[in-house]
């Protein structure tokens, strides 16, 4: 099924279970950018959307297909490119914090990824282990003054057996979101200090 029509349908059911998919519709958050010496204290609406990459996972890196035979047809997902992926159970879980994370977005630092922006926070699975929850989005200016549009592209813990870890190495690739938001809303480039070296 296509991403925008599960959304609509609010749920996902797979093997008998209902998966609840509503806490990925379409939501506003506001929040506060703090006064400058150069700015005054803005109040930003921000537009928050959702991909089907939350909860899914994409096409192997080798290109084989996806045998639904096995996996099960209800997991089929066709993200907003018409890319088939697969729903997966524990993305799913762990998207069910995206929202809070989302509305105190405010208080987090950011860091580079050289596309797009991310965070990382601190993360328990269902057996009370720590693990880091990566969440990937872009940012861009809303059609009105003092307004965002956030796009959470995907989130997941990444597999430590695949390396490629977490937190950047370079914490100078990093900026507080609130000085992301203001350089968006004014139209400046948000440039990268570990890029600066």
């Amino acid at each position: 099924m296509q991403w925008h029509q599960l959304l609509q349908q609010g749920h996902l059911q797979v093997d008998g279970k209902r998966y609840d998919l509503t806490h990925l519709l379409g939501s506003v958050v506001e929040f506060i950018i703090p006064p400058s010496d150069r700015y005054p204290r803005l109040v930003v609406s921000m537009r928050v959307e959702y991909t089907s990459h939350c909860v899914s996972y994409g096409p192997p890196a080798d290109g084989t297909p996806f045998d639904f035979a096995m996996l099960g047809p209800a997991r089929r997902i066709h993200d907003h490119r018409g890319v088939e992926r697969v729903f997966c159970f524990e993305r799913h879980r762990c998207s069910l914090q995206l929202p809070q994370v989302v509305s105190k977005l405010d208080t987090h630092t950011c860091y580079f990824t050289g596309r797009e922006n991310w965070l990382v926070i601190e993360n328990i699975d269902n057996e009370g282990k720590r693990s880091e929850y990566e969440v990937f989005f872009r940012l861009r200016r809303g059609d009105a003054p003092h307004t965002l549009r956030l796009i959470v592209e995907s989130a997941y813990v990444r597999d430590a057996d695949k390396g490629k870890a977490g937190i950047p190495r370079n914490r100078r690739g990093r900026i507080k979101f609130p000085v992301m938001a203001a350089k968006v809303l004014r139209g400046e480039p948000i440039r990268d200090p570990a890029r600066n070296r």
